[in-house]
């Protein structure tokens, strides 16, 4: 059964009272004069009040509401309708409690203000970098005076760990034994501020300098190697003779032996003039060993100044048939060499040489009257 307002229950005794009062009434309006014998009075019922809590409908809680709206009372014939309208399923159905709705809370909503973005900062590196601009040696130290400890390429990049007292060798991490390595600063790329890094320490000794060479004996230089086969040899000089022109000398080889078989040429480009071979020959076996000469008289005296040009030469004319002083048949063995005759004072001149090699190669070694030319 349902849950019935309060105020039905309290008004169930009064209706009971009142339909008790109204089954007398009607008794006595009944009567129609007659006596009629009186019925024994039914007595009325005893209410005995029932124990608390026994037989009473446990009514949910009304609930709360707004006071300050006027409530509407149920008037008597609402409460009969509402009596009436009762079934019998209705008594089998029990309302579902009704969940107190909570108190709306006033809510104080605090906004957060935007912060504002702050753009990441890069963070700097925990070591300068190095960055390798060429192929290069990794050494042991700061210098070429250490050994290399490896190398390293174009594009290769490592942390600077220390440095030298003038910045000019960088220490950085290198896969060495002590896991370091020193680069040439003019090589490499910085990246960072190296200046309040440590001086570093080489991984080893530099190489000890060489010691410097032992000075070597002073020795006279070599005489420089001749390129002709004949030179002039010391002590050309001129003396005066107001009679004649004489150009004379004699030939050596290296060990100052007198050499036969060549010939003298002076040229001033108007006489080209041949010596006899040096030493004697059966055309001149006054000549001795080594020398030579050519003569010019007193009346050629005015010809035989000037200017001439001397060089050795080996005469190639018919020399057994006869000797040539004009033979243009000769090989020029020896450089030419300025003189100047000046009459009287410088009319001879005397000019010796130097057989280089091949010293007994001339037109002949010696000559005898016995066994002739060799």
């Amino acid at each position: 059964m349902k849950n019935q307002p309060k105020y039905l229950l309290l008004s169930l005794p009064i209706i009971l009272a009142m339909l008790s009062m109204s089954c007398s009434l009607s008794s006595l309006m009944g009567d129609d004069g007659g006596l009629e014998p009186t019925p024994t009075r039914t007595p009325l019922p005893t209410f005995t009040p029932t124990s608390e809590g026994v037989g009473f409908i446990e009514v949910a809680p009304i609930p709360t509401e707004d006071t300050s709206q006027p409530v509407e009372q149920p008037t008597d014939e609402a409460v009969a309708v509402a009596d009436a309208g009762q079934t019998e399923e209705q008594t089998d159905e029990q309302t579902e409690e009704p969940l107190d709705e909570p108190t709306p809370t006033a809510t104080l909503v605090v906004q957060d203000t935007p912060t504002p973005e702050v753009p990441p900062t890069e963070v700097p590196p925990a070591h300068p970098i190095a960055n390798v601009q060429q192929n290069m040696n990794v050494r042991s130290g700061p210098g070429t005076n250490y050994l290399p400890v490896g190398s390293a390429s174009a594009g290769d990049s490592s942390a600077i760990i220390g440095r030298n007292d003038d910045n000019s060798w960088i220490q950085v991490e290198y896969p060495s034994e002590d896991g370091k390595g020193w680069v040439y600063a003019q090589l490499i790329d910085i990246q960072g501020d190296i200046s309040t890094l440590p001086i570093g320490i080489p991984s080893m000794d530099p190489i000890p300098p060489a010691p410097p060479p032992e000075p070597e004996p002073e020795q006279s230089a070599p005489p420089p190697e001749p390129k002709y086969q004949f030179t002039p040899a010391p002590g050309w000089h001129a003396s005066e003779n107001a009679g004649i022109v004489h150009f004379k000398g004699r030939i050596y080889d290296p060990g100052g032996n007198l050499v036969n078989g060549y010939s003298i040429l002076i040229d001033n480009w108007a006489w080209k003039v041949i010596s006899h071979p040096s030493g004697g020959s059966h055309w001149y076996p006054g000549n001795r060993i080594g020398e030579w000469d050519i003569v010019f008289p007193k009346e050629q005296m005015a010809q035989a100044q000037g200017l001439w040009y001397m060089s050795v030469v080996i005469y190639q004319c018919d020399f057994i048939a006869g000797f040539d002083a004009q033979c243009k048949n000769y090989t020029q063995l020896s450089r030419e060499h300025k003189i100047e005759v000046v009459s009287p004072d410088e009319s001879i001149i005397n000019a010796d040489w130097t057989c280089n090699w091949d010293c007994d190669k001339g037109v002949y070694r010696s000559w005898s009257k016995d066994r002739g030319y060799e």
